[in-house]
C-alpha cells in the first residue's frame, strides 16, 4: 500500500503457502517455542519490514555508507537495555570474560550478516519491486533451523519440518522462472519469424495481455493503468499520421509488439517491443524492427530512437546488432518497478 505496488497472483500464491507454512511452526509454540520467544520474533519482523519500505523510498544514496551510518543506532538501546537486566558493571563483565569464538561471532554480525548483508538487500529494493525481493527473507528461519541442527545438533519434529517444507515451496512458486522451465510443444524452428501486421485499437487489449505476461516473467509489479497509459489511448498515440503499431499473432493471440510515434524534430520513438519468451532469438524480434524502420522510411524520417529497461538485455543485444548506438541512461521517478533505462538511437 505504501509502496503502490501490486503483487502478481503468482507472487500473492506463493506468499500464502509460505505463510501456511509459518503457520505449522507457530504451531509448535508450546514444546520448545515460548510465546513471549514467538511474540518478539514476529515484533521484530514487523518492524523490519516497515524499514524496508523505509528502504525502498529512500532513492538515489550510496547504500554501503546508509548502512555503516544506520548501524550506529541499534548499540543505543542495545546498550540501555543491559544496563537495565544486568546492571553498570554487566557490560564491562561480559568484555573482559568474551572467548574468541564469540568475539569472532560479534563482528561476523556486526560486519557480514548486518553491513554488507543489508547494503546488498538495500540494492536489491532499488532496482526490483519489493513484493520480487521480500520473499527471500522467509529463507532466514529455514536456514536458521537447519544450521542449529547442523551445529548444535538440534532436532524438530514433523510439524515444524512441514511448516519449513511449505515455506520453501511458497518462495519456489515466487521466484523461480516457471515459463522458461516449460518445454513448449508449439515452439517453431530457430530463425522462423511469424508474419508482423499492422495493428488498431482492437488489438491494445491482447497488447496489454501479452505485456503483463512478460512483466511476470521479470517479476515486475504491473498496473496497466500506470504501466500502459499509451496502450489505454491506442489512436492518441499510435494511429495516422501520428505514428503505427504492429503485433504478431500465434492461434488468435497477440504474442509479439511494436509501436512508433513521431516526434519532433524530424525523429520518432519505437515503443512497447515485447516478445512471448519462447520466440525470443527466433527472427521475430527483429522483424518488428524492421517494420517500424520502414514505416519510418515511408514517412521520410531519418531517425528512430528508443528507451529500453536496463534488464531487458536480449532485446539490447538485437538492437545493438541492427545498428543502434546506447546513448545514455535515465531512471524514471515514482516508478512501481524503480526502472532504470538505456537510450538508443540509429540512422533509418
Amino acid at each position: 500500500m505504501a509502496l503502490r505496488e501490486r503483487p502478481t497472483a503468482r507472487q500473492i500464491s506463493g506468499v500464502a503457502v509460505a505463510f501456511a507454512g509459518l503457520v505449522l511452526i507457530v504451531l509448535t509454540i508450546g514444546h520448545d517455542l515460548t510465546v513471549v520467544g514467538f511474540c518478539l520474533a514476529m515484533g521484530s519482523a514487523i518492524s523490519w519490514g516497515i524499514g524496508n519500505v523505509l528502504l525502498k523510498r529512500i532513492g538515489e544514496v550510496a547504500m554501503l555508507d546508509l548502512i555503516v551510518w544506520l548501524s550506529l543506532v541499534p548499540p543505543l538501546p542495545a546498550l540501555a537495555l543491559s544496563l537495565v537486566l544486568d546492571g553498570p558493571m554487566g557490560f564491562p563483565r561480559a568484555i573482559a570474560s568474551a572467548s574468541g569464538l564469540a568475539i569472532a561471532a560479534t563482528l561476523y554480525l556486526g560486519v557480514v550478516a548486518t553491513i554488507f548483508a543489508y547494503a546488498i538487500w538495500g540494492r536489491l529494493l532499488r532496482h526490483y519491486p519489493a513484493a520480487t525481493v521480500t520473499p527471500f527473507a522467509l529463507l532466514v528461519p529455514v536456514v536458521g533451523g537447519y544450521s542449529s541442527a547442523l551445529v548444535f545438533g538440534e532436532r524438530f519434529g514433523p510439524l515444524r519440518l512441514a511448516g519449513m517444507a511449505l515455506v520453501l515451496i511458497g518462495i519456489a512458486v515466487i521466484v523461480l522462472p516457471w515459463d522458461r522451465m516449460t518445454i513448449d510443444q508449439r515452439a517453431r524452428p530457430r530463425g522462423t519469424a511469424l508474419a508482423v501486421r499492422p495493428a488498431g485499437r482492437a488489438d491494445a487489449p491482447g497488447v496489454i495481455e501479452l505485456i503483463g505476461r512478460v512483466y511476470l516473467e521479470y517479476g515486475f509489479v504491473y498496473v496497466p493503468e500506470v504501466e500502459v497509459p499509451d496502450l489505454l489511448r491506442f489512436d492518441q498515440h499510435y494511429a495516422a499520421p501520428r505514428g503505427a503499431f504492429f503485433v504478431v499473432r500465434e492461434d488468435n493471440v497477440v504474442v509479439g509488439s511494436v509501436g512508433v510515434a513521431r516526434l519532433d524534430g524530424g525523429s520518432a520513438e519505437l515503443h512497447r517491443l515485447y516478445l512471448d519468451s519462447r520466440l525470443r532469438g527466433r527472427g521475430t524480434g527483429r522483424a518488428l524492427v524492421e517494420a517500424v524502420l520502414e514505416w519510418c522510411r515511408t514517412q521520410n524520417i531519418p531517425r528512430l530512437i528508443l528507451w529500453s529497461d536496463t534488464r531487458f538485455e536480449q532485446a539490447h543485444r538485437l538492437y545493438e546488432r541492427m545498428g543502434f548506438q546506447r546513448t545514455g541512461e535515465r531512471i524514471l521517478p515514482d516508478d512501481l518497478n524503480q526502472t532504470r533505462e538505456y537510450g538508443f538511437e540509429r540512422p533509418v
